[in-house]
């Protein structure tokens, strides 16, 4: 099995804060990612209130941008992590273009460029929400970045309340994916791309059940920086109820740094 090590998301060690949004706790796959490698403040939204992004309409999901966007504009943030596949799928283009000022990082053409370097057969499948295979991102970057690749799309509406309810069953969690994977074996793919940032949550439970795949997940492809030897403070924004405490020190683990919650 072919593995790679392709890393195509650089973020300065310059950079002193750096905005994460994702519906909900998804997105802590990258957020844990950048925290143990750069010394930025990181300030993380959930838009809980609207969980899950991944059955919203683009019209819906734009505006959530846009709202999430002025949120971390107000903390002093000018480099938010769109850490979330169908936010960058369905909003990316719209909102570099009305926020210009801002330098957002994209989810889908790292994974494409370190899937594309990994697959031995040239058969990628992709695995995300329904909102993100209906606009066939993945699809199209790989047209425009790896013709060659042969890829096989499957929305997965399951999985993202499986990791949100942090209840689940590994019996639940193996069902759910063995319902989406076996249709992406039977095609052969070797190389398989996790489309939602809350998938990489279950990457154990992927490779129990479908050992020869190689998984890409966005996380996975973060340069490394200067490991720093205090983290940055980090601030948790949530837009719906509840306390997300035990998410973050399950998702994040052991951290040193300095966490608040707030609500907007």
């Amino acid at each position: 099995m072919k593995k790679t090590h392709a890393v195509t998301i650089s973020l300065s060690s310059d950079i002193k804060k750096i905005g994460f949004f994702d519906s909900g706790i998804g997105g802590l796959s990258i957020l844990n990612a950048v925290i143990k490698t750069h010394p930025a403040e990181c300030i993380y939204v959930a838009d809980t209130a609207y969980l899950p992004y991944g059955n919203k309409s683009k019209e819906v999901l734009i505006e959530r941008g846009r709202v999430v966007t002025k949120l971390l504009q107000s903390y002093g943030i000018d480099t938010i992590v769109i850490a979330c596949h169908t936010s960058s799928a369905n909003c990316l283009e719209t909102l570099k273009a009305e926020f210009p000022e801002v330098t957002y990082i994209d989810m889908l053409l790292p994974t494409i460029h370190a899937a594309a370097a990994a697959t031995a057969n040239n058969k990628v499948g992709v695995i995300a929400t329904v909102g993100t295979i209906n606009t066939h991102a993945h699809q199209k970057l790989f047209e425009k970045h790896a013709p060659e690749t042969a890829v096989f799309e499957q929305a997965c509406p399951k999985l993202v309340p499986l990791v949100e309810s942090m209840t689940a069953t590994p019996d639940e969690r193996a069902t759910a994916l063995q319902e989406y994977l076996t249709p992406l074996q039977h095609q052969e793919v070797d190389t398989l791309i996790l489309g939602c940032t809350h998938y990489a949550f279950l990457e154990n439970d992927i490779r129990a059940l479908a050992p020869e795949l190689t998984l890409i997940s966005a996380g996975g492809c973060i340069a490394p920086g200067i490991t720093p030897t205090e983290q940055g403070p980090l601030t948790f924004l949530t837009s719906g109820e509840g306390d997300y405490s035990e998410s973050i020190k399950q998702f994040l683990g052991t951290t040193s740094c300095t966490l608040k919650f707030e609500q907007f």
